[in-house]
């Protein structure tokens, strides 16, 4: 059976749109987003990606919104996380998912059933916060997966180039310190314009994007825009019966901001389409 490269296929598609892909969070398991329909919609809508959080035990993000998501979402099984995942691979087959790892995640998990779990269902890639943790991307290449290693501000150059070394398809360029910062709205901009600076791949920006002024803003330097903390804070306030409707229209709004008049990416960032699962 031929391998497959959605992650790799979906960047070149978006950049042949000249588009940005459009990366939607979600943690698996939290009752306000506890629902494959939710995910569907956002998929179906125009995310280009899920990133999928995994709120094992230990692991505790610094964001107030996420950090909420994960306390919410404490008591589902462990065993269940990972049958949302198979569920939602086979409701959504063209669809690259990738998981948030923090080291806790890994410490929690295993770093050998992590890399397990994660292949058996269907997961594309994992989203390293420590990419020089106990679980490290040639690991995570050696199973088979994209290893999206996370590049914080502040980074020196010889760091963030061997990060981006180490990367298949993407770095994730953090734009401030936690997920759910309000940035100033031309700080956004000026902050993705540095992360390209230098850059020798292409990056998903996130961390303090907010709206659709700021995916315009970062869609000039980066190949993608994650957004999470605002789903949840917009999510928070939808009524329950609405909230399908509501993450509808926000990633038709998002997706359609991710749409730029710049030159592409250059062929030769673009990943090719061999190895990838």
């Amino acid at each position: 059976m031929p391998t497959l490269d959605r992650l790799g296929d979906r960047l070149r598609a978006a950049d042949a749109r000249q588009e940005r892909l459009l990366v939607v969070y979600l943690t698996l398991g939290d009752p306000l987003t506890d629902s494959l329909e939710l995910a569907v919609a956002a998929a179906t809508a125009g995310a280009d990606v899920l990133e999928l959080g995994l709120p094992t035990p230990g692991t505790q993000p610094r964001g107030a919104d996420i950090a909420s998501s994960f306390d919410r979402a404490r008591q589902c099984p462990p065993g269940r996380l990972w049958e949302l995942v198979r569920k939602l691979r086979a409701r959504l087959p063209g669809t690259p998912l990738l998981s948030l790892v923090y080291p806790q995640t890994v410490a929690d998990v295993g770093v050998d059933r992590l890399l397990e779990l994660s292949a058996e269902s269907g997961v594309d890639g994992l989203v390293l916060t420590d990419p020089d943790g106990q679980l490290t991307p040639s690991q995570v290449a050696a199973a088979g997966l994209s290893a999206v290693p996370l590049v914080r501000p502040g980074t020196d150059a010889a760091r963030r180039r061997r990060l981006e070394d180490s990367a298949r398809h993407l770095t994730y360029q953090a734009l401030a310190e936690r997920t759910g910062v309000r940035l100033d709205p031309a700080q956004v901009g000026r902050s993705a314009e540095a992360a390209a600076l230098g850059a020798t791949k292409p990056f998903l920006a996130g961390f303090g994007i907010r709206d659709e002024h700021d995916i315009r803003a970062v869609a000039a330097y980066a190949a993608g825009v994650v957004i999470g903390s605002e789903l949840y804070r917009g999510l928070a306030a939808a009524e329950p019966a609405t909230r399908v409707a509501w993450t509808e229209a926000a990633v038709r709004r998002w997706k359609a901001a991710t749409r730029h008049s710049g030159t592409g990416l250059s062929g030769s960032e673009l990943p090719g389409s061999e190895h990838a699962r």
